[in-house]
């Protein structure tokens, strides 16, 4: 059985596993999946967004504190791993310390790049406030673009299962014009 089965049929499971995926894989994927199952009423949005904004703001918070003691050391013992080097991560706080808000912003839209940006934030040396607004905006931001994407994509799962059965039927009767023929 699939995750978003398991997701799908139990509410009990559905919400703390949404909270320990929102913290281990960072909420791409989690968000669609849960914008989908939103739009089959299998979760309801008014829990998911609060349960998920605690759950990636919780782990932004980890992340900036892993940067702001391990940042430069973590990265050149184990950046390899992530496939990030000291240069890039280098020009990342870079790219913060010129472009603080829009960095933060634009990197939780890009896939893979959040973790890393975060752990920069800390070892940056930026202020921790400062952080927490800027990473508060853009958590609510980005998650009612990617529920809205998950919904949507859902609708259009309907609408392309609607045509998939109506082509299959077509084609059926084309093959047994072609067999009586």
């Amino acid at each position: 059985m699939s995750c978003l089965k398991i997701i799908s049929y139990s509410s009990f499971f559905a919400y703390p596993a949404l909270v320990f995926l929102m913290f281990i894989e960072g909420g791409d994927a989690t968000l669609l999946a849960s914008g989908f199952l939103i739009r089959f009423s299998r979760l309801n949005f008014f829990l998911v967004f609060p349960i998920t904004i605690f759950a990636i703001f919780t782990r932004d918070i980890v992340l900036y504190k892993i940067g702001e003691k391990y940042g430069d050391k973590l990265i050149s013992r184990f950046g390899k791993f992530i496939f990030i080097n000291q240069g890039k991560f280098n020009r990342i706080k870079n790219r913060l310390a010129r472009h603080q808000k829009k960095t933060i912003f634009l990197s939780k839209f890009l896939y893979g790049l959040n973790h890393i940006t975060i752990i920069a934030v800390g070892s940056a040396g930026i202020k921790f406030k400062d952080f927490l607004r800027t990473n508060f905006i853009t958590i609510l931001f980005w998650e009612l673009i990617m529920l809205g994407l998950g919904f949507s994509l859902a609708h259009s799962f309907t609408l392309i299962r609607h045509y998939v059965r109506d082509f299959s039927i077509f084609l059926a009767f084309v093959v047994l014009f072609f067999i009586a023929a």
